[in-house]
């Protein structure tokens, strides 16, 4: 059985759902100081991970540890630690957004650690009707008194308050706010204090989100444990390998599945900079993996909706006050070149710093929306990962253009002209969004520059359902600007494109200069595509906003 949606270890395990075993880092983590702070995107199997650590080191389960782990790489290399500890676990999804914030999290925290008592039997007593952070300081005490080693554990740390952030900043600001007795940020206080306390009951403390700001905003700046995020040792704690993936799908004899191109979908993740191999995101191949299996085809949809709801807090970041912000330049950036840079990784900083594009293009990384491709000459560069993100993010800049009411377009008829060039080979899609483009003066305040119009077509044109839009894509040698490749789930012959866009500003046109570039495009559609029988080349020429030439080659 697949176990897409479930992040109960112990469930998976004693229930024999397939399991890619990642215990092999259990002595990884043993090696790093004791309190520990991971961050990465969501679906990626933060939540099974740290379910998978908290039933081992969990004293109340000793007595299982053959049969759940009796063909992981821990049975046969067990730590001192195993079984030795009392688990406090704490799981801040479930805290609501609606209501009185504060009550909604201490009824959470205090649930948790009523279920922490009755668990081990334990001679202490909270009262459900006071705050978080006074209750916790009790269990504290409590333990540190019968000298009994805690092992907390939070996940999803910053799943409600991130809500907080994208829809309403007060609330948001009334949690870490240093000027009165912020709940959340007590629990936090107390949390960092206990791990200094002499003679403490926390013995180690592991922490996962999908970013910094929280915990930047509620410590004043100062991390509350090591944060491994972007070490080297810890890329593919959690996420699936292209080993992994190929042990996956041998497993269901799914071997010629893997001849698919999935991995422009699903695959392109890197942590750390010196990373070599990429690795996919678990979710995604899961929902993949489900459909073979269930429908011995891949999914009608290649983007899971689950994956799409995770992302919508994009929309938040590029559009506020019913009116785009300083950030949408950087992602029209990010669509144009195909790649931002910046010159450090921020691992530390305020949710009120958004403005900051060093810190902008950080939390894209953090949310998988971006991540690393490489380092050189003294810079990251970031890139989308794969067509799934990328996808995502056009749905929500489209949105973005129409809500601002800078960019408003029939989708259905769009549609119509893409479903023409995919099955007849017309080039009314190109004709069509160049005339909207000219149509609406709004939106040619941003068409300047090539990699501004390639931006925008490329964001419209992911919005296709039939294929994947990979941008600067190395071909025979040099670089495509645009290249319409068919989705894994299209069964149908269409066809394919590659698209060399010009752009001539119109200071600089003329019919001379036209013909150089159709020239120029021409010969390099045929350096792409030396044999001319894999894809179809399309030029596509502009004069500042206004498209003066689009012929097939």
């Amino acid at each position: 059985m697949l176990p897409y949606g479930i992040s109960d270890f112990r469930r998976v395990k004693l229930e024999k759902y397939y399991y890619i075993d990642k215990t092999h880092f259990i002595p990884k983590i043993e090696e790093q100081p004791p309190f520990i702070f991971l961050i990465r995107p969501r679906r990626f199997g933060k939540s099974l991970f740290l379910n998978m650590l908290a039933f081992y080191y969990d004293i109340f389960y000793k007595d299982e540890f053959e049969a759940v782990f009796h063909d992981c790489y821990i049975y046969q290399n067990p730590t001192r630690e195993k079984n030795n500890y009392h688990i406090l676990k704490f799981d801040f999804s479930s805290v609501s957004t609606k209501g009185d914030i504060d009550d909604n999290f201490s009824f959470i925290c205090n649930s948790d650690m009523q279920f922490f008592i009755n668990k081990y039997r334990l001679n202490i007593t909270i009262d459900p009707t006071l705050s978080a952070h006074k209750n916790l300081k009790t269990i504290f005490d409590g333990c540190k008194e019968l000298n009994i080693p805690i092992y907390v554990m939070i996940d999803e740390y910053d799943n409600f308050i991130n809500n907080l952030l994208m829809h309403n900043q007060t609330d948001y600001k009334k949690l870490v706010s240093s000027k009165s007795e912020a709940i959340y940020k007590e629990f936090f206080k107390l949390l960092k204090a206990g791990t200094s306390d002499n003679a403490s009951s926390i013995k180690k403390m592991f922490i996962t989100g999908v970013s910094p700001l929280a915990m930047y905003d509620v410590t004043s700046g100062s991390n509350i444990g090591t944060n491994i995020t972007n070490d080297y040792s810890f890329n593919d704690a959690v996420g699936v390998t292209k080993e992994e993936l190929t042990q996956l799908l041998e497993h269901y004899s799914l071997e010629k599945s893997n001849s698919l191109n999935i991995d422009d979908w699903y695959n392109h993740y890197r942590f750390n900079e010196r990373i070599k191999d990429t690795i996919y995101n678990t979710d995604m191949i899961l929902y993949y993996v489900k459909s073979l299996i269930l429908t011995g085809e891949p999914p009608r949809n290649m983007v899971d909706l689950n994956v799409r709801t995770d992302y919508s807090k994009l929309r938040y970041l590029v559009y506020t006050n019913q009116k785009l912000n300083g950030n949408f330049s950087i992602l029209q950036e990010l669509f144009g070149k195909g790649y931002i840079t910046a010159l450090e990784l921020k691992d530390s900083f305020s949710a009120f710093e958004l403005r900051k594009s060093n810190n902008f293009i950080s939390l894209l990384y953090y949310l998988g929306l971006i991540t690393i491709d490489k380092y050189y000459r003294g810079r990251l560069y970031f890139k989308i990962p794969n067509q799934t993100i990328q996808r995502i993010m056009a749905e929500y800049i489209q949105q973005a253009l129409e809500e601002s009411e800078i960019f408003d377009i029939d989708l259905s008829a769009f549609k119509d002209t893409i479903n023409e060039f995919a099955y007849d080979g017309s080039l009314n899609v190109f004709h069509y969004l160049a005339n909207e483009i000219k149509e609406r003066s709004k939106v040619r305040d941003y068409i300047s520059g090539e990699s501004f119009v390639k931006g925008f077509f490329t964001a419209y044109l992911g919005l296709s359902p039939y294929y994947g839009v990979l941008t600067e894509q190395e071909r025979n040698k040099g670089f495509v600007d645009i290249y319409l490749k068919k989705a894994p789930n299209i069964e149908d012959e269409i066809i394919e494109g590659l698209i060399e866009l010009k752009y001539i500003p119109k200071s600089k046109f003329s019919q001379e200069e036209l013909n150089k570039q159709i020239k120029q495009a021409k010969e390099q559609l045929e350096q792409y595509n030396p044999q001319g029988w894999l894809e179809r080349g399309v030029i596509v020429v502009f004069k500042g906003w206004e498209m003066v030439y689009c012929e097939w080659i």
